[in-house]
């Protein structure tokens, strides 16, 4: 269930939906696209990034891309919304996994330097990230 800040007002309505406008999720032949549309994966878009990964992780993908084409900074708290939700896929099925695709050099270096790019697979287009899950 989400709370009222994993939640945005719908105009007109008196009850909430889902946050999904911040992040496009689009199936494809062997994975889930999930594509953040804002610069910044921080501790304001974190709780609805978190929810959004481990509603397809529940829902039996088990094949995740995440398209950091646009992302150009990620927090502690955007990391943790990755992580949390690599670790509910692996404690639901060893085969599945989490790879990153177009990510972004401030990214990349962020990464390098706490040493997830260990965890991360990252692939240079969403197509190669499909693609290697085979």
């Amino acid at each position: 269930m989400l709370n009222n800040r994993e939640r945005e007002p719908v105009p007109g309505d008196r009850g909430y939906e889902p946050a999904s406008s911040r992040f496009e999720v689009v199936p494809a032949d062997r994975a889930v696209v999930i594509k953040p549309n804002a610069p910044r994966v921080d501790i304001e878009v974190a709780p609805q990034f978190r929810h959004a990964l481990l509603q397809l992780v529940e829902q039996g993908h088990r094949s995740l891309v995440v398209d950091m084409s646009e992302v150009n900074f990620i927090d502690s708290s955007g990391l943790g919304a990755l992580v949390s939700a690599l670790k509910a896929l692996k404690t639901q099925d060893r085969n599945g996994d989490i790879r990153l695709a177009n990510v972004q050099q401030p990214v990349v270096a962020l990464l390098e330097i706490i040493r997830l790019q260990r965890v991360f697979t990252s692939y240079a287009s969403v197509e190669q990230a499909v693609s290697s899950f085979s």
